[in-house]
Order: C-alpha cells, then sequence, then structure tokens
C-alpha cells in the first residue's frame, strides 16, 4: 500500500474532509480553492479561511498543496484532478478523493478523474445540516459510501495517439486513409502493423470505434477523402491522453 494522497473541493464544511483525513492519514493534500475573481467570490473565499486554517492545524505532518481553480467549468476540474492523480499513481501513492464538499461540479469532475483511474472516491452523508451565515452547512456523519466507478470507454493505446494527433492539429484531418497511415505513423498505430495495407485496416478500425465512442465526427468529402473532426467530448479525451502520454503512463494499465 502507498501513502494516502487527499484531493479535497474546499467549501465551508469540515466534518465529512476532517472524517477521511483521520480513517486515511495523508502524505499529502491537494486543497481546490475557489477563484476570486467577483466580488462574490471574495466573500465566499473569506468565509472559508476559517475552515481552511481548522484543517491545516489538524494535519501539521502532512505536505499541502493550495490549488486555485474555477468551480463551475468542468473541464478545467477534471483536466487537474485527472492530472494530479496520473503524478501520485505513478510514484506508486493511493489517491482519496472527497465528493462531499464543494460543488456539483466539482464533486462530478472528481468522480469521473477518479473512475478513469480506479482511485478511490468516498461520498459522505452528514447527520444533519444546520443554518450557517445564511447557508445551510452539514454537521456530523450518518453513511459513508464508497462510490463505485462512473463506466467510462477508454480509447485503445492507438485510438489515444490518434486523439492526441488530431488535438495536437487543430481537431482535423482530410484526406485518404492511405494519407492518414502516412501522417500518422505505421508505428504508432501497433507493433504487428509493418505495412502500407495493414496500416489502412488499422486506422480505418480505430476511426469507426473513435466515432462509435463518440470522440469523433467522419464525413466523407469523395469516393476516397473523409474528413475526421474531433467532437467536444473527443478534444477533452484528447487532453486526457496528453496528460497520460506526457507522463509516459500507459492507459492500459489503469
Amino acid at each position: 500500500m502507498g501513502k494516502f494522497i487527499h484531493i479535497i473541493p474546499i467549501g465551508l464544511e469540515k466534518d465529512r474532509i476532517i472524517y477521511l483525513l483521520q480513517k486515511f492519514p495523508p502524505y499529502r493534500v491537494y486543497f481546490l480553492n475557489y477563484k476570486t475573481e467577483t466580488r462574490e467570490e471574495s466573500k465566499y473565499a473569506r468565509m472559508v479561511e476559517p475552515v481552511q486554517k481548522e484543517i491545516d492545524s489538524m494535519i501539521t505532518l502532512a505536505e499541502k498543496k493550495y490549488l486555485t481553480v474555477s468551480y463551475e467549468e468542468f473541464e478545467e476540474l477534471f483536466l487537474k484532478i485527472f492530472e494530479i492523480i496520473v503524478k501520485e499513481k505513478q510514484q506508486g501513492n493511493d489517491v482519496i478523493v472527497h465528493l462531499s464538499p464543494g460543488p456539483r461540479v466539482a464533486s462530478f469532475a472528481s468522480w469521473v478523474a477518479a473512475s478513469i483511474t480506479n482511485s478511490k472516491a468516498f461520498y459522505i452523508r452528514p447527520a444533519e445540516y444546520l443554518p450557517k451565515d445564511g447557508k445551510l452547512i452539514s454537521s456530523g456523519i450518518l453513511k459513508v459510501i464508497d462510490l463505485f466507478h462512473f463506466p467510462i470507454t477508454l480509447p485503445t493505446d492507438s485510438e489515444a495517439f490518434l486523439l492526441v494527433y488530431l488535438l495536437n492539429h487543430k481537431g482535423l484531418m482530410t484526406g485518404s486513409l492511405r494519407s492518414f497511415v502516412k501522417k500518422v505513423g505505421l508505428d504508432n498505430l501497433g507493433k504487428n502493423i509493418k505495412s502500407m495495407n495493414s496500416g489502412i485496416v488499422k486506422i480505418s478500425y480505430c476511426l469507426r470505434e473513435l466515432k462509435r465512442k463518440n470522440y469523433v465526427k467522419i464525413k466523407n468529402v469523395s469516393r476516397k477523402r473523409q474528413k475526421v473532426e474531433l467532437t467536444e467530448l473527443g478534444k477533452l479525451m484528447g487532453k486526457t491522453c496528453k496528460i497520460l502520454k506526457s507522463s509516459r503512463f500507459n492507459i492500459s494499465s489503469l
């Protein structure tokens, strides 16, 4: 078992955060803090400060990292959390993702990142909600839920390479299957792909699978030429695969 790493979207509550920190004593904690670009966000940040200080005082031996994110931007949250998890799992650590604190967008982004990386994600039902500063704040612990992983179909290594290739080329590729193979390279389509014919068969199959998974749109522009374009989901998965590629983390090992 590796060291426990916690990822916590910080908010106004503390009991559910403290419970998991005590259950899994942390070696390192990543706190996701709200961006303060507006007056309302700055006011919220000031309200959170006492909670942050109290939690910090309880984990004096743990390394603490404070990251600023927008809680409304799913893609930003997901990619940041995913990158942290991949980095920590590379070091053999066990990542604990907190789903209870923070807004729903942050919780969902955390859950998806935990699902892809096979990390632990916990949601805790509080014993009650109490009014404080015009808001209802959770108090106590009623039930701890070790959440199941969201079923996500990951691309294969060859499909992942195609997604990253498209992402690096403005999300678009037009031409014949033969030209696609030349652009991508036989070596990137699999170790058993040695000829142009086998490359055409493989890239045709990969593109069909990417289309089936809703990662690309394919349009015939002539009898032999196709236009392949990343969907919004494909762009996000391409960025996900790019993180794995840059960290040299094999997607099949997740």
